[in-house]
Parts: structure tokens; sequence; C-alpha cells
């Protein structure tokens, strides 16, 4: 009498069906999320009109992914669940940021001092710091900007870069091919704010310094990525990517508010 062959155990789906249906494997349908979401960031930057509303909406959209494109088994997949987010990952994901941080701001001004070739020069200009010293003292400023530094940029961009894009890679590749795209898009998409630039003759790009901050931001995404992969939670790379933000931000108010 034979034995009946066990059923295999049902695989874990990452996305809904209606996407893949649509657009393909999922490691495409991160790449055509990715370019939609980068094109939008890089015209709300760049365009000579002000659209903060339109950057706003696309930090938004990133926010909404999980819920947008991705099942609950998805959800915990890309580490969304608070297994393995405890106070430790969460401090040492803080302090690996904030190292990130300084060193970011140190080699800007060891490398570029006071030129336009400065990356914190641009997230003052990007910051309006000049136009806002007259209204609000440094520390109102900070205060002002914490906020979005905090909890508005480092959740949306950790769901797209170390959740999304490192999940749908890691499947179709592996960790460290997975590692390498998340982090170098996601320092591609900062050259919006720094690398790429305007005025009246059209736009333009300060290749050393952007070659420079491009590598960087590569390297800063790769420590975001492993505090992810080595808590398991998304959340202690927003912790990593919050403290980033908060430390390049205080030390641009020191250095160009005093």
């Amino acid at each position: 009498m034979s034995v009946p062959a066990k059923s295999a155990a049902p695989q874990s789906v990452l996305l809904k069906p209606i996407w893949t249906a649509l657009l393909g494997p999922p490691w495409v349908v991160s790449l055509v999320v990715f370019v939609v979401l980068a094109a939008v960031r890089f015209f709300a930057v760049l365009s000579p009109y002000a659209l903060q509303e339109l950057y706003f909406l696309q930090t938004m959209a990133m926010w909404g992914l999980p819920f947008l494109l991705l099942t609950a088994s998805g959800r915990r997949q890309i580490g969304l669940t608070e297994r393995g987010m405890t106070p430790a990952s969460m401090l040492l994901g803080a302090l690996a940021g904030a190292v990130c941080g300084l060193l970011f701001f140190a080699l800007g001004m060891v490398l570029f001092g006071n030129s336009p070739g400065n990356w914190c020069l641009s997230i003052r200009n990007y910051l309006h710091f000049d136009e806002m010293r007259g209204l609000l003292s440094p520390l109102e400023l900070f205060a002002v900007y914490s906020l979005p530094a905090i909890f508005l940029n480092p959740v949306g961009e950790e769901i797209l870069f170390r959740g999304f894009l490192q999940q749908t890679f890691t499947e179709r590749f592996n960790s460290r091919v997975a590692t390498l795209v998340n982090s170098f898009l996601f320092a591609l998409v900062y050259l919006s704010l720094h690398g790429i630039w305007h005025d009246a003759t059209g736009y333009h790009l300060r290749v050393v310094s952007a070659a420079v901050a491009l590598v960087l931001m590569t390297g800063v995404g790769a420590v975001f990525t492993l505090c992810r992969t080595r808590s398991g939670s998304l959340w202690t790379a927003m912790a990593a990517h919050a403290a980033f933000n908060l430390t390049l931000l205080a030390a641009t108010v020191h250095q160009f508010l005093r």
C-alpha cells in the first residue's frame, strides 16, 4: 500500500496578484515603482516651480506601498511586523545612523568646504535656511525641520528601498545583489538634492561632488540595509535613517546658522 505524498507547503506571496499580472515578476514591479516615484521626486525638486506639495505626496505614496501592493504575508516579509524590533536593535540602528550622519557631514566640509560642491550647502539651500534665518532662531529652525526629518522620509523610503526593493531582489537574485541595488538606487534619488542643479541657462551636473556623494550615500544605504537584515525588522532601518537625518540636520544648522 503506497503512502500518499505530502503536499507542499503553500508559498508565501509577496505581491497582490493584480500587480504581477499587470507588470510581471515582483522585482520588475519594484523597479517600475521606483522609476515612477523617482521621476516624481526629481520633478518636484528640480522643477523651476515650487512643488513641495508634490514632494509630500510622493513621500506619502511610499508610505502607502505596503497596503496598495503587498499582501499581509508580504508586509511581514519586508519586516513591517514588530518581530525583531527590540530596544537594543533600535538603539544600535540609531547609533549607526548618527555615526553615518556625522561622517557624511564631516567629509562634505573636509572635501569641499564652503564651495557649492558641499552637499551640506545644498541641504541649506533646499531648506531655505537663509530665508528662514530672519523668522526663526537656529533652535526653532531645527525644531521645525526635525519632525519631517524623523518621521516623513525615513518611513516612506525605508519601505521602498530596504523593504520592497530589498525583498524582491533577494528573492530573484540574492541578498548581496539586493543590497547593492537598493543602496545604489537610494543614493541615485538623492542626486535631486545635490549633484544636479539648474539656473537660467539650464540644468547642470557637479560631476566630482555628485560622484563622491553617490558613493557615500550608497554606503549609507548599505548600513541601513544591515540594520534591517540583522534585526529582521524594517523599523531598525527607519531608526537608523531618522538618526542620520537628524544628525545631519543638526550639524548643518550649527555650521551655517551660528
